[in-house]
């Protein structure tokens, strides 16, 4: 059972609080959201349903289709009560639930999208059970929208990374949190556990009084790794070819776009068409 269970919550109350100091890549940007309006603005006949997976402001609150009524389903309460309900789309509803079991008709749904939601999941038993899901919901017509995390064919070593920290060639504590992350997982089958990696950067990096003076990251940035200190939760980052192969067994890749800001190589987007 554990292999199929849906992601774990315990330190997304920390996010919600401090969302507003996340930034790329971990939160999608106006280039990931652009690309996203396009696909769904040409998405034909139209969208009338159409699936938010989390409430991520950015797609939120982004340009839905006129016709689109927007469910979003996530099931951390603070993420809503702090992110959606201060000011929810026009159209859109909000319900606190499981993604692998969401509460619409078979064929019902024109459109879902979900930013890094794959990340959560065990691969590929977990992954396998939410995109049967996903396939579920969507009409022949219909598109999953979907922006991946995925680790680089050969992996960074820590000692890289802190080379490339040191020599100033990270451009954000961000992109420097997530390519720790990719760097410490063993294997796919296995993931990394964000609480190691909160004990690796406690390791390679000592003092983040230091590292602000070296970067300019600000401190709130820097603290939002605090949040992964004591979490139970697993990441997992396939290769860009394993995802394929993955995402392949249910859905065909109409389209795959790399966006152009750091990391974005690990980070791309997919327009995925359900298999008949």
């Amino acid at each position: 059972m554990n292999d199929i269970r849906p992601p774990a919550t315990d330190h997304w109350q920390h996010h919600a609080a401090t969302w507003q100091h996340f930034g790329s890549p971990l939160r999608p940007c106006d280039a990931d959201v652009r690309w996203v309006e396009s696909v769904l603005h040409a998405i034909q006949p139209g969208v009338e349903q159409a699936v938010l997976l989390g409430v991520t402001p950015e797609l939120a609150n982004m340009q839905w289709p006129a016709s689109a009524r927007v469910l979003a389903v996530d099931q951390n309460p603070e993420m809503i009560r702090q992110l959606w309900l201060p000011s929810p789309p026009k159209n859109g509803r909000v319900v606190c639930g499981d993604w692998q079991r969401i509460p619409l008709e078979n064929a019902s749904v024109d459109a879902v999208v979900g930013d890094g939601v794959l990340v959560f999941f065990k691969q590929p038993s977990g992954a396998e059970v939410f995109l049967a899901e996903i396939a579920r919901l969507l009409s022949l017509q219909g598109r999953f929208l979907l922006r991946a995390f995925v680790r680089p064919p050969q992996q960074e070593s820590l000692a890289q990374l802190h080379a490339a920290l040191a020599a100033g060639f990270i451009g954000s504590f961000h992109a420097y949190k997530w390519r720790l992350a990719m760097a410490l997982q063993p294997s796919l089958a296995v993931g990394v556990k964000p609480a190691d990696i909160w004990r690796a950067w406690r390791e390679w990096v000592p003092s983040a009084a230091l590292l602000h003076d070296a970067t300019g990251w600000s401190p709130e940035q820097i603290e939002t790794i605090e949040a992964y200190r004591d979490s139970r939760a697993t990441y997992y980052f396939p290769t860009l070819d394993e995802l394929c192969q993955l995402l392949g067994r249910y859905f065909e890749i109409d389209d795959l776009y790399i966006p152009p800001y750091e990391l974005g190589e690990r980070c791309p987007l997919f327009s995925l068409k359900p298999l008949p």
